[in-house]
């Protein structure tokens, strides 16, 4: 293929890869855009991660003009990045909450305490927590940077071109990086766009909510994004080492997806907004309390 050629449809398959749902992308950016509660933290979040993704990127590619990228293409390296995404994004969901917050129901009113945790009083110290001006704890977006690096190393159908295809066209290896660099700048431009969109839908769909409990609702969505997308993470990645991801009607990344957005993200939403709206109610009718 012609290097030019090459490098141009390395750029229009990463467009491609920001703005098709995908299994390494839009899971994270969305944790960290929703969790960013505006357009603006979204766009960071979106950038953050497209930034090591694309270095990641130029680093495989350089190595597929090397002729050592078969290495990094066989099945099991996207096994075991199914594992490390999702340890990671576990790690962070702990460490927004300061290792307080794990995945539990609340069955009957009840309530898991930790032994540190102090429990507000009275409903007036539950309806301060939402209204006072200290900063509500969220996924910072610069932590998706992490996410980032290990995502790239999973590999779909784009990425096979630009290592199988593209790196090798290049006249030189001093070149080899450039395919990976194309692929990535395309994918940052369409995840910059669709952070923002995630991350302004949260205004949009809480609209009659206070600026603060806007970024309590993103706080929280994000958090339990990130967890609970991590165990299905590593679920799919054990899954997928005993080869029963192969047996799936359809990809088995867009199935991921679709779970994790299905019953994760939307689940995650509605039952923040429901805690935070709860609160309102007892702030807009303290009396009843």
């Amino acid at each position: 293929m012609n290097p030019l050629i090459a490098l141009i449809y390395s750029f229009l398959f990463g467009l491609l890869h920001g703005i098709l749902p995908d299994e390494h992308t839009w899971p994270i950016t969305f944790s960290y855009a929703i969790g960013g509660g505006s357009g603006k933290e979204g766009m960071k979040a979106g950038l953050y991660f497209s930034a090591a993704f694309t270095f990641q990127r130029m680093l495989v590619s350089e190595l597929a003009c090397l002729a050592l990228a078969p290495i990094l293409l066989k099945p099991i390296i996207n096994e075991i990045v199914y594992l490390v995404v999702g340890a990671a994004m576990i790690v962070a969901a702990v460490a927004v909450r300061g290792g307080k917050w794990y995945p539990h129901l609340h069955l009957l009113r009840h309530r898991h305490v930790l032994p540190d945790e102090k429990l507000p009083a009275t409903p007036s110290e539950q309806i301060k927590d939402i209204t006072d001006d200290q900063p509500v704890p969220a996924p910072p977006a610069k932590w998706a940077i992490v996410h980032g690096f290990i995502a790239g190393f999973g590999f779909g159908a784009f990425a096979l071109f630009v290592n199988t295809v593209a790196a090798p066209a290049m006249p030189s290896s001093w070149m080899g990086f450039l395919p990976g660099l194309m692929f990535g700048l395309g994918t940052m431009l369409m995840l910059v766009v669709v952070g923002a969109v995630f991350g302004a839908s949260l205004r949009l769909l809480s609209r009659s909510m206070a600026r603060r409990e806007i970024q309590r609702i993103g706080a929280l969505t994000g958090t339990r994004t990130l967890l609970f997308g991590g165990l299905l993470f590593i679920l799919f990645g054990i899954v997928s080492f005993f080869g029963l991801a192969s047996r799936l009607p359809a990809d088995a990344g867009y199935v991921l997806i679709t779970i994790f957005m299905v019953l994760v993200a939307v689940p995650a939403f509605v039952y923040s907004f429901k805690e935070v709206r709860a609160v309102r109610k007892k702030l807009d009718n303290p009396s009843v309390y």
